[in-house]
């Protein structure tokens, strides 16, 4: 918990940053960029300092799985209050600048499209961007992405107690 509520803190540190530089208004992969290589970078950094510091030394592939899946849980729940703590009190109106970059977009990818079929998709999406619903998918996405992650992660972390035959035999 507490490698993941430091994560947490981080990336709301990042988030905070954009924000306050205005780098998240442009449609700027930067900020996505900087939350997948905190990402990565926290959970190594937690995986292997909980594998040398608190488990002597050693750590199963699922032991280290997990470990980087919850991380990733918790961190996500901590940034996911932090948005929804922004899209209620700190900048309400940023829902409604997410909704007009929608409908540039479905308008750019498809100009052909009538007005009742971007009415449907608008509302559709305006139902999706409930502060409510973007913590449930925060949380939900951050841990699949931490989970993701860990998989590859666990690969290069995990250092398992070698049992030669003799030490099994006595």
């Amino acid at each position: 918990m507490n490698y993941g509520a430091f994560l947490g803190l981080c990336l709301i540190a990042v988030a905070a940053i954009m924000w306050s530089l205005g780098v998240d208004k442009n449609g700027s992969f930067i900020p996505s960029i900087l939350n997948n290589v905190l990402l990565i970078a926290g959970i190594t950094y937690s995986i292997t300092q909980f594998r040398d510091n608190e488990n002597n030394g050693f750590l199963s592939y699922g032991e280290s799985l997990k470990l980087g899946t919850s991380i990733a849980f918790y961190s996500y729940v901590i940034l996911s209050f932090y948005t929804f703590i922004f899209m209620n009190y700190i900048e309400p109106e940023a829902i409604n600048e997410i909704l007009q970059q929608a409908e540039q977009s479905i308008l750019e990818s498809n100009p052909e499209i009538s007005d009742e079929e971007l009415d449907f998709a608008l509302d559709v999406a305006g139902k999706f961007m409930k502060p409510h619903w973007m913590f449930l998918s925060g949380i939900l996405g951050g841990t699949f992405m931490g989970f993701l992650y860990s998989l590859i992660i666990s690969i290069f972390t995990k250092k398992e107690i070698d049992i030669g035959e003799d030490d099994f035999l006595n």
